[in-house]
C-alpha cells in the first residue's frame, strides 16, 4: 500500500485527478496482483482493482490491505466518476480506449507520462534483497554452465541445459529468450538460435537473465576456446578492449553524472582503439520487473545517476565475418551513492 500512496500523493501535480494502470508489471508492482485481466483504479485517497469473477479469490489473497476490488460486469462508469483520468499512453491500445471514452462519456483522458516507471527506476530495499539473490543465482548458473559445454553441442542443447541448472538452482524461468551463439555468430548483437553446433576452439557468447520472484537479471560473459589459431589475437584484442571499456564505464558512474556521460566513457575507450563503429547499441539499460526499463544509459539518455537504480553496463565490438565480443554487468547505486557491481562471475 506504501507504493499507492506514494502514486497518490503525485496525483496532487499532475493534471488529472485519478490514473488508471494497465501495464501488469505496474498493477503487480503496486499492489501485488498477479492476475492476467486486471486495471487498477487510483484516486487521491482511493485504490480499486476492476477485475472479473476468475480473480476474486486471488485478488483478496495478493491485494494489500485497503485496496477494492470492482467488478468489471458492472461497468466501469459506476465506479469512476472522476472529470479527468491519466492512462498509460505506453501500454492501452486505441480499441481500449477508445471503449473507455465510450463508457465514461465527458471524461477527459489525459497520458499520464510514466509516473509508475519513473517509480519503478528507483529500488527499495525489499527490491533490491529480491534482485541480489536472482544475481547469484544467474553467477552459480553460469559457473556451473561452464562445466557442460562441450564440442558439438548445439545452441538449443546449451539453452536447455542452461534452463535446467537455473531452475534446479530457484529460477522460475529466463528473463528472456538467451543469446547463445559461437564463431563468426557472435559479431550477431541479437543472434537468433539457429542449428549450430560448437568446433573446437570457437569462444560463445552467453547473454543471459534469470527471473526470481517477479525480478529480471541480465550478465553477458564470452566463454574464450581454446585454440592456438593466429586469428585468435583480433579476438584477444577486441575483449581487453570491451573490458576495459566496460571498467571504465562502471568507475564514471556517480550520482548526480548524466547518464549520457556514462555511455559516452565506455564509447570513448572503443573509439581510441579505433572501433567505434563497430559499436552501435547503447551501454546500458534499467533492470527490475522488465528486463529493459527505465533509465536507458545511452548518448541520448535525459537521465541522471540517482540512488537505488540498477542498470546494466554491456559495451561490445561487433565485425562481420570475424566476431563479436560483450561483456556486460548489472550494477546498483545504494543510498550513500557507492556503486556495486552486482554480476560477479565470470569476467
Amino acid at each position: 500500500m506504501n507504493r499507492i500512496k506514494k502514486l497518490q500523493k503525485q496525483l496532487s501535480g499532475q493534471k488529472f485527478s485519478s490514473v488508471l494502470i494497465t501495464k501488469p508489471e505496474n498493477i503487480y508492482y503496486l499492489s501485488g496482483f498477479t492476475g492476467s485481466n486486471g486495471i487498477l483504479y487510483i484516486t487521491a485517497s482511493k485504490a480499486t482493482l476492476i477485475t472479473d469473477f476468475r480473480y476474486f479469490t486471488v485478488a483478496k489473497k495478493q491485494l494489500p490491505k485497503g485496496v477494492d476490488v470492482f467488478d468489471q460486469k458492472e461497468g466501469v462508469g459506476k465506479l469512476i466518476k472522476a472529470k479527468s483520468v491519466g492512462f498509460e499512453e505506453c501500454h492501452i491500445t486505441v480499441v481500449k480506449l477508445r471503449a473507455l471514452k465510450k463508457s465514461l462519456k465527458g471524461v477527459k483522458f489525459l497520458p499520464s507520462d510514466y509516473l509508475v516507471e519513473r517509480m519503478r527506476m528507483i529500488k527499495d530495499k525489499s527490491e533490491i534483497q529480491i534482485i541480489r539473490k536472482g544475481v547469484r543465482i544467474a553467477d552459480e548458473c553460469l559457473r556451473r554452465f561452464i562445466k557442460t559445454v562441450k564440442v558439438g553441442q548445439s545452441e538449443d542443447e546449451m539453452e536447455w541445459n542452461l534452463l535446467s541448472i537455473a531452475r534446479n538452482l530457484g529460477a522460475d524461468d529466463f528473463s528472456f529468450p538467451p543469446i547463445i551463439c559461437f564463431g563468426k555468430n557472435t559479431a550477431d548483437v541479437h543472434h537468433q538460435k539457429e542449428d549450430n553446433k560448437l568446433k573446437k576452439g570457437e569462444s560463445i557468447l552467453v547473454d543471459f537473465g534469470i527471473k526470481y520472484k517477479g525480478y529480471c537479471t541480465d550478465m553477458t560473459r564470452m566463454i574464450r576456446g581454446k585454440s592456438k589459431v593466429k586469428s585468435k589475437d583480433v579476438e584477444q584484442k577486441m575483449y581487453s578492449i570491451v573490458l576495459e571499456a566496460n571498467l571504465t564505464a562502471i568507475r564514471a558512474i556517480k550520482v548526480g553524472k548524466k547518464l549520457s556521460e556514462v555511455d559516452r566513457a565506455a564509447r570513448l575507450v572503443i573509439e581510441k582503439a579505433g572501433y567505434g563503429k563497430y559499436f552501435g547499441h547503447s551501454t546500458g539499460h534499467g533492470v527490475g520487473l522488465k528486463i529493459h526499463e527505465a533509465p536507458n544509459v545511452s548518448e541520448l539518455s535525459k537521465e541522471i545517476v540517482k540512488p537505488g537504480m540498477v542498470f546494466t553496463i554491456e559495451p561490445g565490438i561487433y565485425i562481420e565475418g570475424v566476431g563479436g565480443v560483450r561483456i556486460e554487468d548489472m550494477v546498483y547505486i545504494d543510498s550513500k551513492g557507492k556503486v556495486e557491481v552486482l554480476t560477479g562471475f565470470g569476467k
